[in-house]
């Protein structure tokens, strides 16, 4: 069995250590709001693909192009689409295998959330035992 070892904090590092996991918990909420709206985007992407498989060639679409500005198109092909890689290039994929790749990149963003979000119960966890601390020693100190 593991031996226990007593550990001894004054006051200011307990302050600290309460400021260094509020910071930690700021940055992870930030990073799961930013993997939300990576899903956000990634189902929207899908949802429209999937749309423009059921149109016919010919057909009037409206395409968004942000803070309320549309362009309405006329749909000339509908099996392949224009993807993004890294660096700028641009290459023709298949609508259905760019589906299939917005799907595995909800699974990846899915798993980075759920990890995240036990960081996030981590840190909770740590600073609600700090907390507790604080509050047992200024008990502590009303009896004196």
């Amino acid at each position: 069995m593991a031996e226990q070892k007593t550990v001894t904090l004054n006051g200011q590092q307990i302050v600290n250590a309460l400021t260094g996991e509020k910071a930690k918990l700021e940055s992870i909420q930030r990073s799961i709001a930013s993997v939300q709206g990576l899903m956000e985007e990634i189902f929207f992407a899908r949802e429209a693909l999937k749309e423009v498989k059921k149109t016919k060639k010919g057909d009037q679409a409206m395409v968004s192009l942000g803070v309320g500005i549309f362009l309405q198109i006329k749909i000339d092909e509908k099996t392949k689409v224009k993807t993004s890689l890294p660096g700028n290039i641009i290459v023709e994929s298949k609508i259905d295998d760019s589906i299939a790749q917005l799907e595995e990149k909800e699974k990846e963003a899915q798993g980075k959330l759920e990890e995240l979000s036990k960081q996030q119960q981590a840190i909770y966890a740590n600073m609600n035992a700090l907390s507790q601390i604080v509050q047992k020693a200024q008990e502590a100190r009303k009896e004196q």
